[in-house]
């Protein structure tokens, strides 16, 4: 069947495949998270616990928060992902779905900047859809469909995208994998699905400091942000910006996570017949080095912000130009993989999360 798309910027809220309050119909947001309906994918007492908490920390505090200037800024960091996953010339023109988009921030400047035919944002958070049409509607994008409802379940027929992507979400759910299921299900027959979760060697230090927060402040977000301050925070609340609060409490407050390993996602891939397209940041070190030669080309628009970044820019200048690669990228060896997690694990030795690479599949072209 084919289903007409709703118009620009408009809500659609869809629980399971067939099942949707209207084609292009706005729909009011509900004033709690209480009154959603319950979602059979959740179906045991401790999924529908994670969900719930899952759910009110967003609805509560929509994430990420940039400012239009922070927007701008970041465009540079997702055109290199998009280049590095092997995407870069299969999105103008694609039709794209971002499973778990939040406040929508991370994509929908790359999708206005390489010219997606539609950008889908599904989330179940209203909260945070709210945000990211008034995101669309402040760059002008008009071809953004934010759409409520559930990964598990994603509301649209099998192969109705090019391509399926989710960043930081999957690892907030009860089952990642079963999540990820569902994304290769959307996308079309050699199409593309890509996803990043939390690695688990650079969270040790990460893991102390927010299972402490936990211990001491219950399951109550907004204890856990009281706490977290108190022990971790280096700016006064009142002094912290919107995207440093919704930052704090990504990192110290949320109700569930897990953690990754690059060798998992491979061997996921490999069982759901993937071809491994690309990694970002890359993961061989050719490409690592493509990466920073080719960031560097785009300074003109989007000056390097730190002094590692530049040092670093300028010391691969004098190498021979390894930037212009062409998907499939080399799968990482077991030896580029037990590094660059080695390297991981150093940046996190105070605690910083949220650190990895992101990976890119093709879809066997077969139905």
């Amino acid at each position: 069947m084919t289903r007409a798309s709703p118009k620009p910027a408009e809500l659609v809220i869809r629980w399971g495949p067939g099942r949707s309050t209207g084609e292009g119909v706005p729909m009011a947001f509900a004033t709690s998270h209480e009154a959603l309906p319950r979602v059979d994918a959740y179906g045991s007492t401790q999924a529908q616990t994670i969900k719930r908490g899952v759910l009110a920390m967003y609805m509560a505090h929509p994430f990420p928060q940039w400012s239009t200037e922070e927007r701008a800024r970041r465009l540079a960091f997702e055109i290199c992902r998009y280049k590095f996953l092997g995407l870069d010339q299969v999105l103008p023109g694609a039709r794209l779905i971002e499973v778990g988009c939040g406040t929508g921030m991370r994509t929908m400047g790359a999708a206005r900047h390489f010219g997606v035919r539609e950008f889908v944002g599904l989330d179940h958070s209203r909260a945070s859809l709210d945000v990211a049409r008034r995101v669309a509607d402040e760059d002008g994008f008009t071809r953004f469909t934010p759409v409520e409802g559930d990964l598990f379940n994603i509301p649209y027929d099998d192969g109705a995208f090019d391509v399926v992507v989710s960043w930081g979400v999957l690892h907030h759910t009860p089952d990642p994998w079963r999540g990820f299921q569902e994304m290769v299900r959307v996308c079309r027959p050699g199409g593309f699905v890509a996803l990043y979760l939390y690695n688990k060697y650079n969270h040790w230090r990460h893991n102390l400091q927010k299972n402490r927060v936990s211990r001491l402040a219950g399951e109550d977000f907004e204890k856990r942000f009281a706490i977290a301050h108190r022990l971790y925070g280096t700016t006064p609340v009142e002094r912290m910006t919107p995207e440093e609060v919704a930052y704090f409490y990504d990192k110290y407050c949320h109700p569930h996570k897990s953690d990754h390993t690059y060798g998992e996602v491979l061997s996921r891939f490999d069982q759901l017949d993937l071809t491994p397209w690309g990694s970002f940041p890359p993961t061989e070190l050719r490409d690592a080095i493509g990466y920073i030669q080719f960031r560097d080309t785009l300074q003109d628009r989007f000056p390097l912000r730190t002094a590692l970044s530049r040092r670093l820019a300028a010391a691969v200048r004098w190498l021979p130009r390894f930037d212009g690669g062409h998907p499939p990228y080399k799968r990482p060896s077991v030896a580029h993989r037990f590094f660059w997690q080695g390297v991981l694990a150093w940046m996190g030795r105070n605690g910083e999360y949220s650190d990895g690479s992101a990976f890119c599949a093709r879809k066997p072209d077969r139905g």
